[in-house]
């Protein structure tokens, strides 16, 4: 019975130790997946496509790490400075494989499964040369095309300043308020978004589409925000999945615990029914004293065992109480965070609505300003140079053809055909100059909504 009680009593350390083992993977798991919990704040999402060059500026995150996270700029060998890291190569990488080789980085001997986010928070600039006001780099703007690259340039040339100047103020307040309802669109469908993940649901429905916006760019919108509620719903579920997955090893331990402490307490029982008949034979001078008090002290020993589970048991308890709690304090937070940012997207539309009003009449006032200067506007070529994989090309473009950060745009003004035939100019101009100005501003911005609108006024 001695050597029984001894082998339990050695058993206790390696219980203890278990346990240690175990609240240090819970701790784990709660820093591990601590960054799922803010899931893409912005709404920006780059493409898998991106290529990271010279000039492009990048935040990386590294959760827990403040003094390893930051905004990088990528000089002009391509590459970033991290801590510990040091000088590390990005150029012509997506984001996501840069993300993987931090990730790598870091691992190999810095920190154990580092969790880092990588986003492109100001991507490399145009450069926009030729036949504008105001030549040289400018910051690129998602969205933007080579109408917008020539307003943000200041217009075309100065050599008709008037005209240039109204037309590119117009061509500004045409960018901005397209710019405006794309904002605008995109916090509708983030709305949508909240408002179902908000209610619990895996899906929703995308609000009614404006005129003002391509078609394109509304299912771009609704593309994103459904891959967002996809991944936070995905995020949720693997965090609180993996908490769950602890308990059924905490009611193990707790029954097996019950167990022991049982067991113990009959043993305990035995040990005293031995020690009482030695003590009647000790009394009765048929025992030994020290035999007896041998027997007390196993007693003894098997009540601080029994003592020493029940601490025990009263820690897995308290542990599985704390998951508990946990899971819940998880849940609430992905909540929390959906209503706030389902509040300050409806806060971004009210102050858009006050913007939008505004920002039509001065398109409008623009508008007007530029359609009632006549006169000769020269027409310009477009071309743009790009690169790719290291290999740069150049075509030719129109006012509405998408830019990319990067890309050198270059305008150049064409010799109009009416400078080559000035007496049929000349006799257009005298017999009705309004009109002759319409067309020209019509010319001016071809593929624009306004160039009828413009022509229509002024010939009425």
């Amino acid at each position: 019975m001695s050597g029984m009680w001894q082998m339990r009593l050695s058993s206790l350390p390696r219980r203890s130790q278990r346990w240690s083992r175990v609240a240090t993977l819970l701790g784990a798991l709660a820093f591990q997946f601590g960054p799922l919990l803010p899931a893409l704040a912005d709404g920006v999402k780059e493409e898998d496509g991106y290529r990271l060059e010279p000039g492009d500026r990048i935040n990386v995150s590294v959760f827990g790490q403040p003094e390893l996270s930051g905004d990088l700029q990528i000089d002009g060998d391509g590459r970033i400075t991290l801590p510990f890291i040091g000088l590390l190569l990005v150029k012509e990488l997506t984001v996501p494989e840069c993300q993987k080789l931090i990730v790598a980085r870091l691992v190999d001997g810095y920190l154990n499964q580092p969790s880092v986010s990588v986003r492109v928070s100001e991507p490399r600039p145009l450069y926009i040369i030729g036949d504008v006001r105001v030549p040289g780099s400018h910051p690129f703007q998602y969205g933007m095309n080579a109408k917008g690259a020539v307003a943000l340039a200041g217009g075309f040339g100065p050599s008709e300043p008037l005209q240039n100047s109204s037309l590119a103020e117009f061509l500004q307040a045409d960018e901005r308020l397209r710019q405006l309802n794309l904002q605008r669109q995109a916090l509708l469908v983030r709305k949508a978004r909240l408002e179902a993940q908000s209610q619990g649901l895996s899906t929703f429905s995308p609000p009614a589409s404006s005129n003002s916006v391509e078609a394109k760019d509304i299912a771009e919108l609704v593309a994103i925000e459904k891959d967002t509620l996809a991944s936070q719903i995905a995020n949720q579920k693997t965090l609180v999945d993996l908490m769950h997955s602890q308990k059924p090893r905490l009611e193990k331990e707790i029954e097996a615990t019950n167990g022991q402490i049982t067991t113990e307490k009959k043993e305990l029982a035995l040990a005293g029914q031995n020690a009482d008949q030695y003590g009647k034979l000790v009394r009765q001078g048929l025992g030994l004293s020290n035999a007896e008090m041998q027997l007390r002290l196993s007693e003894a020993n098997y009540e601080s065992d029994i003592w020493r589970l029940e601490a025990q048991l009263s820690r897995l308890q308290m542990d599985s109480g704390d998951l508990d709690l946990k899971i819940n304090e998880v849940e609430s937070a992905f909540k929390k965070q959906t209503l706030t940012e389902l509040a300050d997207v409806r806060g971004r539309l009210k102050e858009l609505e006050v913007t939008l009003p505004l920002a039509r009449e001065i398109r409008e006032v623009k508008l007007q300003q530029a359609s009632s200067i006549g006169g000769i506007e020269p027409s310009h070529s477009i071309s743009i140079t790009r690169t790719q994989d290291g290999k740069a090309s150049t075509f030719e473009a129109s006012d509405t053809s998408m830019l990319e950060p990067g890309d050198v745009v270059e305008i150049k003004r064409l010799l109009s055909p009416e400078i080559s035939q000035p007496d049929a100019l000349l006799r257009q101009s005298n017999s009705n100059p309004q009109k002759l100005g319409a067309q020209k501003l019509g010319a001016a911005v071809n593929g624009t909504p306004v160039a009828s609108a413009v022509a229509s006024q002024l010939e009425h």
